[in-house]
């Protein structure tokens, strides 16, 4: 039996009311903006994975494919030197059904880059997809982007909540054969649940997704990353990711013990991330699910049971979690949580280098990391990416 089956259901407040407000707090909920996952470089640390680069007659593509734990981001960069590769932004109309989607002026700007075929891309054809871009490949994950929609809609009765801008929403560069697609939800007890999926054909599968409580109940983010690399190179990492440090005994123990239990039943996902670019003691849970495999059989036979139970688990856990009075106090852990996860994510550079520097300052701070606080101007300017 599907251990989520049991979640009950949220009703959907009136689209005049704003949604639910916190009893707690002053501030009604506001409707979420969103955030970025895990990833790994040269199969060694699941934060940062680069791919090598790939000379062409007389172009030099530099691909690289980064995906940031904490919040779902997936970048592949194509620079080429001889020619700009073409890309596609497709803006996908749905409006908020709560409140209108207010961004600053300055951050609307289009993208310094190449637009091919924008004004036939009206309809931006969000997941679930039936196939891959590249017709040899599998969407390896999709299964999973499907499981966790039927969730959300048909259990939890989750509202879904347009982007901060709708080019945010599905993007393609076709010269490169890849697209991504995010969506993004809310329920009662959630105030933003993030998903992404990255098709990039054999080169690159992506599915990554951050659950965020709602802000007057303390409990952990849900952070959810499954990534291929060329068809070998398989990395999946499913962590309730607490929010304070892990000193905080009581607290983080109470908590892991939660998944001690799922995580001893997949001996193949009990492997250990590396600190190399990010500190263990931070955000990250003894009881995470992180495991490499070099096939594709663990997806279907391992990952995606083990996915299923530890969703069905942090939902049982944030059903048992009692509403606090410190709202304040929460809304500053997951700020804090959104800082962390933005200064340590280099995908930054590489959304400059692909989508333009006005882009990638709304895509990091409005929508990966919407707590972070947006560094100035010419302090954010000489991102890049470090090898």
């Amino acid at each position: 039996a599907d251990p989520t089956s049991t979640n009950r259901a949220s009703s959907s407040p009136s689209p005049a009311s704003g949604g639910p407000g916190c009893r707690h707090c002053s501030n009604r909920r506001r409707p979420p903006r969103q955030s970025s996952l895990v990833s790994e470089e040269s199969g060694d640390d699941p934060r940062l994975w680069v791919a090598e680069g790939v000379s062409s007659s007389s172009s030099t593509f530099l691909r690289t494919m980064v995906v940031s734990y904490a919040s779902a981001v997936v970048v592949v960069a194509a620079v080429a030197s001889s020619t700009c590769a073409a890309f596609v932004v497709a803006p996908v109309s749905r409006s908020h059904r709560h409140h209108p989607v207010s961004v600053p002026a300055s951050r609307r700007r289009a993208p310094s880059v190449r637009l091919a075929g924008a004004e036939s891309t009206a309809e931006s054809p969000l997941p679930p997809w039936d196939e891959s871009l590249d017709p040899s490949a599998s969407l390896l994950y999709m299964q999973f982007w499907k499981h966790q929609q039927s969730v959300l809609e048909n259990e939890l009765g989750a509202r879904r909540v347009a982007l901060p801008a709708k080019e945010l929403e599905y993007a393609a560069n076709e010269r490169m054969g890849a697209r991504i697609a995010s969506a993004c939800y809310e329920t009662d007890d959630f105030r933003k649940i993030r998903m992404t999926y990255f098709d990039a054909g054999k080169k690159v599968q992506v599915f990554n997704s951050l659950w965020y409580p709602r802000e007057e109940l303390d409990a952990p983010v849900l952070g959810i990353d499954l990534l291929c690399f060329g068809e070998k190179k398989v990395l999946a990492v499913i962590d309730c990711q607490p929010l304070l440090p892990k000193g905080d005994r009581e607290f983080r123990e109470n908590t892991d013990k939660n998944f001690a239990r799922i995580r001893a039943n997949y001996p193949s996902l009990c492997g250990k991330m590396s600190n190399r670019y990010y500190d263990e003691n931070t955000f990250f849970s003894d009881a995470m699910l992180f495991g490499r495999f070099d096939t594709h059989g663990p997806i279907e036979d391992e990952v995606l049971p083990a996915f299923s139970e530890y969703m069905g688990a942090y939902l049982a856990m944030i059903r048992g979690t009692k509403p606090t009075d410190d709202c304040e106090r929460v809304v500053g852990q997951q700020r804090a949580y959104d800082q962390y996860s933005a200064e340590h994510d280099p995908a930054h550079g590489l959304f400059v280098t692909y989508f333009g520097e006005s882009w990638a300052d709304e895509y990091v701070h409005d929508f990966l990391f919407d707590l972070s606080e947006k560094p100035a101007r010419d302090e954010a300017a000489g991102g890049g990416v470090a090898a």
